[in-house]
């Protein structure tokens, strides 16, 4: 289901976005605004950047990020929090 609307979200960005502001109360300017600094990948990505490590390695620079700013005392490695090989396995 989650990544069934995750594709959908993918497909519709703009109905996103109005359903967004219109779920949260928001103004949709400021919704759009938020929505342009995030790209949403298909689950057919996500998978694939599963598969080739790309997504571990983006969840361990965000930790690293963290450490570094103070926010984590030490870096976990993704594979102790990311289920990527559930994730695979739900979308087939």
């Amino acid at each position: 289901m989650l990544q069934e609307a995750n594709d959908w979200r993918a497909a519709h960005p703009k109905e996103s976005v109005a359903l967004t502001a219109a779920l949260l109360k928001a103004p949709e300017d400021k919704v759009t605004a938020d929505a342009s600094h995030v790209e949403t990948l298909t689950t057919a990505d996500l998978v694939a950047k599963t598969k080739d490590g790309t997504v571990g390695k983006w969840l361990d620079g965000m930790s690293d990020f963290f450490v570094s700013t103070g926010q984590l005392k030490k870096a976990p490695d993704a594979a102790s929090f990311y289920a990527g090989d559930v994730y695979t396995k739900a979308a087939a």
